[in-house]
């Protein structure tokens, strides 16, 4: 097997790099887990607070094996731990794995053709240095901005240009802690420790607000936190920035065709989701897995190649990939909250079972159909108490929805036109 890539290692890329139990769980079974561990901090609670109400859970170790029998035939390798690894420490740690299993990798190398037969079927590729190398199949792990699908062709279909625009930064001085992830209005926020004791601390808001915010990035940074949290703000502002603030602002959704014959993508490749779930990693290692036990298939003449990656696409675009994309792009316009939603976060407090199904639905381990439901939101709503409503986010609900509608970026941009 040979494994290519343009980058040079160990490098970093734009990433969420946060890494949910299930795609911890991946790691595990490729068997660096202990190596990501000895080297980034691990937690298994996080803290979920919309407009104030703070909800803190885990995913379940049941639903994490219900899942991976459902995709895989086998729940070896669980964990319910997650963690943020910065993608320089954990792509080195994959690719010296990787050789350490036999696998030839080049790195610094750029693919500049696709090569087919007669009949259009891809059987290799060309760098960019000449050197020419057939395969039986092509694997497209190289991001949304895919060379192999655009050397195919291979068009996106069911496009969510309505997305968030992101900015973070690394800073020391704040203690490791479990993460927390915040949203309030139309802004939200997250803290996750990661490597060299540092915390990565994100906030984002809705694209047509970006342009605003990119007229003073590190003040708009800072007043973005002191209006989601206060208490995040303070700490914050008592860390030490340890790199410049890093940005991306296109993160609109699209679905690519997985597979062709002799080609086949995974990963960001295949489909992109806003950032505000944090799963492109996690995804990104579920698919490699599923790419993989499909075309061992194939190719250890268990089955034929269409029967194989079939198989890999069923799994991939089942219904319930189709309800967490759906799920993530409508998060991802991040509307303010509306009442009924706050409610459903209220009634959910003292109920500690319901929110570790929650998250668990929140980083699609769970199924989204299942847990919003009507009939098991009446069942909540049913047994919950009155007094579960008493809490700030419902005063003066329409104004404070109201000015959630607005701009907060606009009023510095004016000021600091004065």
């Amino acid at each position: 097997m040979l494994v290519v890539d343009r980058s040079r290692f160990p490098s970093d890329v734009l990433s969420t790099h946060f890494v949910w139990p299930h795609g911890a769980s991946y790691l595990n079974r490729l068997g660096i887990l202990d190596q990501v561990r000895a080297v980034t901090p691990a937690h298994t609670n996080v803290t979920v607070v919309n407009n104030g109400i703070s909800l803190r859970g885990s995913v379940p170790d049941e639903l994490l094996r219900n899942q991976f029998r459902l995709l895989h035939d086998d729940d070896s390798g669980i964990t319910t731990d997650y963690f943020s690894i910065r993608r320089h420490v954990l792509d080195k740690m994959l690719v010296d794995n990787a050789v350490q299993a036999g696998v030839e990798f080049r790195e610094g190398y750029t693919v500049k053709e696709l090569l087919r037969d007669e009949d259009g079927t891809v059987i290799g590729i060309k760098g960019r240095d000449g050197t020419v190398e057939h395969a039986q199949v092509v694997i497209g792990a190289d991001g949304r901005n895919s060379f192999v699908a655009r050397a195919l062709g291979v068009e996106k279909f069911d496009e969510r240009p309505r997305c968030t625009f992101a900015y973070w930064s690394y800073f020391s001085g704040i203690p490791d802690r479990e993460a927390q992830i915040h949203r309030r209005g139309r802004l939200g926020m997250a803290m996750a420790s990661t490597n060299n004791g540092q915390t990565m601390v994100l906030t984002w808001g809705p694209s047509e607000w970006a342009a605003e915010f990119r007229a003073d990035v590190e003040g708009n940074f800072h007043r973005a936190l002191g209006l989601i949290s206060e208490e995040a703000a303070d700490t914050v502002a008592g860390a030490q920035r340890e790199e410049r603030f890093y940005g991306t602002l296109d993160q609109a959704a699209y679905l690519r065709q997985l597979h062709g014959p002799g080609w086949v993508l995974v990963g960001d490749a295949a489909s992109f989701k806003d950032q505000c779930t944090a799963l492109g990693i996690t995804h990104a290692l579920r698919d490699a897995e599923l790419a993989a036990e499909s075309v061992g298939r194939w190719l250890g003449g268990e089955t034929d190649r269409d029967t194989a990656m079939a198989g890999y696409a069923a799994k991939r675009r089942s219904q319930t990939a189709a309800a967490y994309y759906d799920y993530v792009c409508t998060l991802a316009e991040m509307k303010p909250l509306r009442h009924d939603e706050l409610q459903l976060f209220a009634i959910l407090r003292g109920n500690q079972a319901e929110i570790d199904r929650f998250i668990a639905t929140h980083v699609d381990v769970a199924p989204v159909s299942e847990f919003f439901d009507p009939s098991n939101v009446f069942l909540l709503n049913d047994t919950a108490k009155e007094s579960s409503l008493d809490h700030s986010a419902f005063a003066d609900f329409e104004a404070t929805y109201r000015e959630h509608q607005r701009n907060p970026f606009l009023r510095v941009e004016a000021e600091a036109a004065r």
